[in-house]
């Protein structure tokens, strides 16, 4: 104890928290948390780094980078409660999620005993298109802050219908593929269009030349890949295929 005010090594802080030391050394070494020093010249962390530590630690989990969790805590360095609060939020929102997961498994379990065809929807319960932080992120590195706040704008208040919209079109296209049709089939064109306006509607008024980027970019891109093979191996490159017959046509 220092003053009334207790110390922790950094191998203590280490067993404490699971967090390798070496870790703790980058956060110091990024700025992210360091430790104090006292008058032998010992580096030490206090009850409020190890408050950080665990901020830290919730949003790392939550999907935020290491470059994103520095811009947060340094939005107002004083107060660790309005990130609790909103880590909260969204840690109820992972729980959910998780418990819709756990829901889907279990009746995927029973199907394969039962030897009963689950419903295509039905499989993909809480493995759906999710307007995540990671996924967020992309779309900005790929189409530029202003573009993704607007459509975010715009979003606002229907994030249900847009989400809704988005994993009907996807659910769609993920039965078609299993029932073998072709990519550039006439119902896929369909469904391409659907999506095209779905987006023009939603997000920003998406000329077809673009649209076609986007196409690409559900197979190019790794986060938007791993968001649309949820609904099946292939998907992103089903999806893309159909995309690209789709704005040939209209070009």
């Amino acid at each position: 104890m220092l003053g009334g005010m207790y110390m922790y090594l950094i191998k203590k802080v280490s067993e404490i928290s699971g967090v390798s030391v070496r870790t703790l050394h980058h956060y110091d070494e990024i700025g992210l948390l360091s430790p104090r020093k006292n008058e032998h010249g010992y580096r030490y962390y206090t009850e409020e780094d190890l408050s950080y530590l665990q901020t830290i630690l919730f949003y790392k989990y939550l999907g935020f980078t290491l470059k994103e969790i520095k811009g947060l805590l340094k939005q107002d360095e004083s107060e660790i409660l309005p990130h609790l609060k909103r880590q909260l939020i969204l840690m109820k929102e992972e729980k959910q999620r998780i418990l819709t997961l756990i829901d889907t498994l279990e009746k995927t379990i029973e199907s394969q005993e039962r030897r009963i065809t689950m419903p295509t929807k039905e499989k993909f319960k809480g493995l759906i298109f999710q307007d995540n932080q990671k996924y967020r992120q992309a779309a900005i590195d790929m189409y530029g802050k202003a573009v993704i706040e607007s459509a975010i704008e715009k979003q606002k208040g229907k994030e249900q219908e847009l989400t809704a919209g988005f994993n009907e079109i996807f659910f769609a296209f993920a039965d078609n593929k299993s029932h073998q049709l072709e990519a550039d089939s006439i119902e896929n064109i369909a469904l391409a269009k659907r999506l095209h306006d779905h987006l023009c509607k939603y997000s920003f008024d998406c000329p077809v030349s673009t649209f076609k980027d986007i196409g690409y970019n559900y197979v190019q891109n790794e986060e938007f890949k791993e968001q649309l093979d949820q609904f099946g191996e292939g998907t992103a490159q089903y999806v893309c295929d159909a995309i690209v017959e789709y704005v040939n046509k209209n070009i």
